[in-house]
């Protein structure tokens, strides 16, 4: 009967937990997740799959740039006491990196992996912008602040990667 009344009191108190972080912090702490999982993955096949050395170098420096930010992130939330979010993607990354794996042919994939890498970087550093200046959870806000330079330095890599791969088009 003492374990069952301690059970039940953990998962009555588990809500209230969660109901005190912002629903702002809540939605950027899942794209976080998301973001860098995806970051990850796709990163990984490019490593297997892209044929230029360029491409290849680029997907190290995410893999290596993303494990480093997934472990500032948990830091973060734990500084926060906020509960991490599933490690898994989301419907709609899983499927543009289902997509992703269907252009492992000669020519498709690079192309394909930069423009991926583009618009997620585009995205991502958006929204460390602005939850860098507004956020309201402060252990998330700097975690924001602290990882926005080196998200627009991918960036500017994915953009000029782009164009150096289109132009050989």
């Amino acid at each position: 009967m003492r374990a069952l009344a301690t059970i039940l009191a953990l998962l009555v108190s588990v809500p209230a937990l969660a109901a005190e972080v912002p629903p702002e912090t809540q939605k950027f702490v899942s794209n976080v997740a998301v973001a860098n999982k995806f970051e990850i993955d796709t990163s990984n096949l490019a490593l297997k799959y892209a044929k230029s050395p360029d491409v290849k170098n680029f997907a190290q420096q995410m893999v290596n740039d993303h494990t480093a930010a997934a472990k500032d992130f948990k830091a973060a939330l734990e500084q926060a006491k906020i509960p991490p979010p599933p490690d898994a993607l989301d419907l709609t990354h899983e499927a543009k990196y289902a997509k992703l794996r269907l252009f492992t042919t000669e020519s498709g994939f690079d192309a394909s992996y930069m423009n991926e890498q583009l618009k997620a970087h585009e995205d991502t550093v958006a929204k460390f912008k602005e939850y860098a200046a507004n956020g309201p959870t402060p252990e998330v806000k700097d975690f924001a602040a602290k990882t926005l330079p080196t998200l627009e330095h991918h960036l500017s890599m994915a953009k000029d990667l782009n164009e150096k791969l289109n132009s050989k088009s």
